[in-house]
């Protein structure tokens, strides 16, 4: 089989999936618009295409990816690097290219979203550590968990299934080193 590094059709496939994605959100965004406007059945349509542009976005991943998706440990260090890309060089690089050209509003806005993504990094760097073999339990098997919502901990040898001080059943436990 040919390598679809370096090729054309990944060239394309790139691009496709960037397409699909872009087209994705803007039509996610004229949903809203359609339903504030009270138009329910256009928002409807709307949603619709958005989910089928969504598809055919993942269509385009998995082929990238040589027809899986990535694993989760990957996802989080892929996620990492494009968020540390993103607020250490691309959005000051738009800030003070915005603030040369005299669009002070919109370089501030960029300088927040870096702000925004250098704590996007620094969570997808937290649950990296947290999924990571290096933490080790104690002589009985035992880790201690804490709760993304609340910050509570707890020591046990299995993720829990809820937390029992906040008793939410929908978060993610940080498995942290004792």
């Amino acid at each position: 089989m040919t390598d679809l590094k370096g090729s054309e059709t990944e060239k394309n496939l790139l691009n496709t999936f960037a397409g699909e994605s872009k087209v994705r959100n803007k039509y996610t965004f004229y949903s809203m618009i359609a339903k504030k406007e009270g138009y329910d059945y256009i928002s409807k349509i709307f949603d619709e295409i958005a989910n089928n542009e969504k598809e055919h976005a993942k269509i385009c991943f998995r082929l990238l990816n040589n027809g899986e998706f990535p694993h989760t440990m990957e996802n989080l260090e892929d996620a990492a690097k494009g968020e540390l890309f993103e607020c250490s060089k691309l959005y000051p690089e738009y800030a003070q290219k915005a603030r040369e050209e005299g669009f002070e509003h919109i370089a501030d806005i960029f300088n927040y979203l870096a702000k925004i993504e250098k704590d996007h990094e620094a969570k997808f760097r937290k649950l990296l550590l947290s999924i990571k073999d290096d933490v080790q339990a104690d002589g009985e098997g035992n880790f201690i968990w804490e709760c993304s919502l609340c910050g509570a901990t707890f020591t046990q040898k299995e993720r829990p299934d809820y937390c029992p001080l906040c008793e939410n059943e929908d978060i993610f436990f940080f498995k942290k080193p004792l």
